[in-house]
């Protein structure tokens, strides 16, 4: 399918759901960017959506063969002089944007799979906003560069979220994220799945560090101190250390434990946390979590009736 019978696909898919014509929007500004490497207003769609596409495409094409006519004046005399060397550069370039288009264009047929599943709709913010073309700038720069296809899963979550609920992510996280790798992403989301998100922050109860130490082993829950290393390293936590808290007065909350609703008193209690960083926090949110049976069964017996997972109905 040509891209732009995809793209009218997508718009006609969109115009039949019953979400806000923001949202709408943003899915074009978002795709738009991502496929034709252009900003595109939703206005005026869908009759002239494909013409005005084209006469931008047009105008590009043209400006593109201006820069390359001047370009080639100028460096002439060089390169006739090297032709090896011209021949090479333009191979080089012209193979390194289309890998760099694939990858684009994979990360926005994902982004469109997990918008049309229902339970992405429900995730739609309550305020009208439209989403960043600096951030989307920032993302599509990251997302040319990255192959590995759960990397792509992760990187599609993340722009399905923030056409949803713009300012979910921050352009702080995107930089953060240039340096994730399948091997990273695997370890952070294991970690994630000992994790508590309280609202306020995202931690780990860390339950074996050594005495007069601030870092023990949580080999038991498939994390090795490597994985931390790596994780302190792509600044998704804090560090491999923990932070050890004395809670006083009381405080029962309900919490979301890897996924889970649950209740935690920590009154009285003296933790060790690993602290998740705010891009950790923000990428955590995406995921996929569940519970790690025999770390949430040391958990409880630390804690006692302090820790208690609701059970699903």
């Amino acid at each position: 399918m040509k891209e732009e019978n995809k793209v009218m696909t997508w718009i006609n898919f969109l115009r039949e759901l019953t979400i806000p014509d923001w949202v709408v929007n943003n899915v074009i500004l978002a795709l738009g960017k991502g496929i034709f490497g252009l900003v595109t207003e939703a206005t005026n769609l869908p009759k002239n959506y494909l013409s005005n596409i084209n006469q931008q495409l047009l105008l590009k094409g043209e400006i593109r063969r201006d820069f390359l006519k001047k370009a080639s004046e100028e460096y002439l005399p060089f390169l006739n002089g090297n032709p090896d060397l011209a021949e090479r550069a333009l191979k080089s370039n012209g193979i390194k944007l289309i890998e760099e288009q694939i990858n684009k264009d994979n990360i926005a047929i994902k982004t469109f799979d997990i918008l049309q599943d229902p339970n992405s709709i429900k995730r739609i913010g309550t305020e009208k906003q439209e989403i960043n073309p600096d951030w989307l700038t920032a993302f599509w720069n990251l997302a040319a560069t990255k192959t590995d296809k759960d990397v792509q899963e992760i990187l599609s979550k993340i722009l399905a979220d923030e056409i949803l609920k713009p300012k979910s992510i921050s352009l702080h996280t995107l930089q953060t994220l240039s340096i994730l790798t399948s091997k990273i992403g695997e370890s952070f989301s294991r970690l994630s799945n000992l994790s508590i998100d309280d609202n306020d922050s995202v931690f780990v109860i860390h339950p074996h560090v050594f005495s007069f130490q601030k870092i023990g082993p949580l080999d038991d829950y498939n994390i090795s101190f490597n994985d931390l290393l790596d994780l302190d390293g792509a600044g998704l936590i804090r560090s491999t250390e923990t932070i050890t808290i004395q809670y006083g007065e009381s405080k029962i909350e309900e919490v979301d434990y890897a996924g889970k609703s649950a209740l935690l008193d920590i009154s009285g209690k003296q933790l060790k946390l690993i602290f998740f960083t705010n891009a950790g926090k923000e990428l955590r949110r995406l995921l996929t979590l569940e519970p790690i049976d025999n770390y949430t069964q040391e958990i409880s017996r630390i804690l006692g009736d302090s820790f208690q997972v609701k059970k699903e109905k």
